[in-house]
This record gives structure tokens, sequence and C-alpha cells, in this order.
């Protein structure tokens, strides 16, 4: 088995300010070194900006082909500007000048004389740059003269295991997403090489020269039409590997151990155990006909209004959890604290709490919760006792919200028969169920939630959630449920 070498190059900001932005050119770069690293590639160097000159290219590139044997797979990522001079094309460098284009970026044909005289015959190139048009329109990758396409299909087309993938046809323009953060080509690229687009494995494990053009050529239009109101077009392009065998990156290891899915109670940390019951404001202990109006609408004043008529019912709640606790769990009056509202314990906290709905002015939610559980107690029989047929969600709450409209994408995109999604139209949430199963997970913003048509003891209820966890092993949609 040879050595995986690659050597990736971006440039977003150039030494002439002239010469127009690159938009998230780094993040692209970034990102596929990472995703080429789980593949056992060794990044000989990833250059960025103003470590991407013109001698620094053209001085890794020599060192490393030349170090390379016939068993060795090469691998070379650019993102930046490209353009065409009698046929020939240059990428861009940190300090291409405008005045003198030809003579301070680094020529393609040059590169292809050096991998021809490498003993190395695997090569595979990644150009996010094959753009035409001079132009200074931010939103578009591309400047300059149009890329030839003569050049690219005459030396790859030559060639059993070299090709090269274009991030467009030579007379279009390549496009970032400021939603994704990456160029769209690339973003799509480095979700193939990672295992999250299900779409681009042949044999469900094998990315090939062939499949992975087909999932680009697929997936890159999608993604433009929803970043770009105007009717902008953008062909992903390859020049050679066109033999099936051919094969970019096997994924069967990475696929695997995101099977090996290992559900535990450390998840916890994040997660709460919830019941919310709706009820009438009139029917509130506190509510007196004679005295006090059912709100129409919500306001601070409506909302401190449901809270300070529900005591009663908070206190009771409170109340009966509290003695449950004395009666089958064995702390010390030390070791409990008991106010308003709350109970909190070594091993966990409970609160209680109503608040009046903000779509229905008239109704009151009394919400129970179970926080910061310690994993420990989980399994506890006394513990789940206390809290037996108590509540119905598990809330998982994340620092950053998930894109959901892309996960919606990627839940569709595994056609799997078992599972059912509902969404609206804005892409703000989805809600997963399973047939056979009681629980179902929605996604909104921050939260994860996990619903039971029953209200389950706390060790029944994250069951729930483990196996969900488990029917979703080997998925992309994994991410969205780890704690």
């Amino acid at each position: 088995m040879g050595h995986k070498i690659a050597l990736v190059v971006a440039v977003e900001h150039y030494s002439h300010t002239e010469i127009p932005q690159v938009v998230y050119a780094e993040a692209d770069a970034v990102g596929f070194s990472d995703a080429i690293a789980l593949h056992g590639y060794k990044v000989q160097a990833t250059l960025l900006d103003s470590k991407a000159t013109k001698a620094s290219i053209e001085s890794h590139l020599r060192r490393g082909l030349k170090r390379l044997q016939p068993d060795d797979q090469f691998i070379f990522y650019y993102a930046g500007h490209g353009f065409s001079n009698s046929g020939h094309n240059f990428v861009t460098c940190y300090d291409t000048d405008p005045n003198d284009l030809e003579g301070t970026s680094a020529s393609l044909q040059w590169v292809f004389d050096l991998i021809e005289k490498s003993a190395c015959k695997r090569i595979a190139m990644f150009l996010d740059s094959c753009e035409s048009g001079i132009t200074k329109i931010a939103k578009r990758r591309g400047v300059y003269a149009k890329m030839s396409e003569a050049e690219l299909d005459e030396f790859f087309g030559a060639a059993e295991y070299g090709v090269c993938f274009s991030a467009c046809k030579t007379s279009e323009s390549s496009y970032p997403s400021n939603i994704l953060k990456h160029g769209i080509w690339t973003y799509h690229l480095i979700q193939a090489l990672r295992g999250d687009a299900a779409k681009a494995l042949e044999k469900g494990h094998r990315l090939t020269a062939v499949s992975l053009q087909n999932y680009l050529s697929t997936e890159v239009p999608l993604t433009l039409r929803k970043a770009y109101s105007t009717p902008e077009v953008q062909t992903p392009w390859k020049y050679g590997g066109e033999n099936r065998d051919f094969q970019i990156a096997d994924l069967t290891e990475i696929l695997e151990k995101r099977k090996q899915v290992k559900p535990g109670y450390e998840q916890l940390k994040r997660a709460l155990l919830r019941e919310v019951e709706s009820v009438r404001v009139s029917s509130l202990s506190g509510f007196v006909k004679r005295h006090h109006h059912v709100p129409d609408y919500v306001s601070d004043r409506t909302k401190s209004f449901v809270e300070s008529i529900s005591k009663a019912e908070i206190e009771e709640r409170v109340n009966n959890v509290f003695h449950a606790i004395k009666e089958h769990l064995n702390y010390k009056h030390r070791e409990i604290l008991s106010e308003t509202g709350r109970i909190v314990t070594p091993d966990f906290e409970y609160l209680a709490f109503c608040s009046q709905d903000e779509v229905d002015p008239e109704i009151a939610l009394i919400t129970e919760e179970l926080a910061n559980i310690k994993p420990s107690i989980i399994e506890n029989e006394a513990f789940n006792e206390v809290f037996e047929n108590r509540f119905s969600q598990v809330v998982f709450e994340f620092p950053r919200e998930i894109d959901v409209s892309k996960l919606i994408d990627e839940i569709e995109d595994l056609d799997r028969e078992d599972v059912i999604i509902k969404y609206d139209h804005t892409g703000s949430w989805c809600e997963l169920s399973f047939k056979d199963s009681e629980f179902s997970l929605r996604v909104e913003g921050r939260e994860r939630t996990i619903n039971s048509d029953l209200c389950r003891s706390p060790y029944e209820l994250l069951q729930g959630f483990f196996k969900i966890q488990m029917r979703l092993a080997g998925t992309i949609a994994l991410p969205a449920l780890k704690a």
C-alpha cells in the first residue's frame, strides 16, 4: 500500500486588491483538508492566502511529486481565480500581478509536466477555479479570461488513473453560499468525502470518480437555486476518470464507525425531561369568577396574572414529588432543597411552573421538568417509581442552531420507508416519526425534542431516545441527535 499525499491551496484575499476576493476559499480548503484526512491522506501543506505565493505553490508541487512512488496517490485541491492564455490554463497565486497575469500565476501545463515525470500515476485534481468573465461582482468566483477545456481534456483523457474535477464548465462561474459558509461545489464535495452524502456512493460505500461527478452534477444546481433568487448556472465538470474502477475513496470504515453508536446516559448533560399540561386559565384555583377576567391577549401583565393564580397547582405538584422522594429515596434532610416550584437533590433537580400560552391566551401551561440528572440514577428503581408515568418528552438544547432545511434534504435522500418526515414551507422545523414506534423527534432552532405518545418513567423515556439514535445510526441524520 502506497502513501497518500495531498496539497491544498486557497487564495481568498490577494496582495493586489484589484483582484476580487474569493469568498469562503479558506473555509473550503480547511474543510477539504479535514475530509481527505479521514481517508488517510497526509496533507503536505495547506497553503492559504499569503502562504500561497507562486514560489511556494510551485515548490511544494515540485518537491511533492518528485518524491512519489508508483503505488502512491496524490491529490491537488485549489480554490481561487483561474484564467487562460493562448489555450493554456493558469491558477492565480497570492502575489499574482494583474499587470503580468501569466508570469505571476501557476501554469497547469507546468503541473501536468511534473505529473508526467513523476512515478505516481494515480492523480486527482479538484479545481474550484474554472470560471469566466472579467468581473468584480462579489458573488462570483471568476475573473479574467475563459479557461481552456482542450488542455484539461487532452491530459486527463489520456490518463487511466488521472481525473480532474472542476467546480463548473469553463464558460461559467462558481458560486458561494452565505448560508453554508462555503463554495457550493466544494461544500458538496466535502459532504461526499465525509460520508454525509449517501447518493454519492456506489454500492453504499465506494466513492468513485463517476459516482462523485453524478452526485455533484445533481446537488450543486439544486443548492444554487436555493441560494440565489436570480437564475444562475453552474455545471460541475469532470475530465478523465471514466473507468468505473477509479475509486476516490472507500467509506466502509467511516460508515461502520457510525453504526457503532453506544448510547450513554452521559448525554444527559444537555437534556431534561418535560411534561406540559394545558388547562384553561379559568380552571386555575386562584381564578375568582366575580373578580377576574379570562385574558384575551398576551402581555407581561397577563403572564404575571396567570402565574399568580396557579400557585396552588404548583405547590401541590412540588409537595407530591417531595413526599415521593422521601418515601422511595434515602436522602437526608440536608440533602434536599425544597422551595417554591423547585426541588434539588444530589442526583437531579425537579421544577414545576405555570405560564400563559403564547398562542391561545385563555390557556395556561403547567410544566414539570427534570434536569441536571446524574447518569448513575437513571437505572435506579426507586427513582423511576418517583417519576413513574410522569414525562413524555426528552429535550436537548444545543449552543448553535441546526440547518433544518439541510437536514430535511438529507433525511429525504435516505429514502427510508420506516421514516416519516413532516415540515412546513419555511423549513424552520421538522418532525421525524418512525413506523411501529411511539417515539418521534422534533428539530427546531437549538432544541431537539423526543416525544412519546405516552407518559413514561425516566428510564423508559431515555431508552426510547436511544432507540431513535440506533435507528438512525450510520446515517447523516445522526449528528442531529448527538448530545
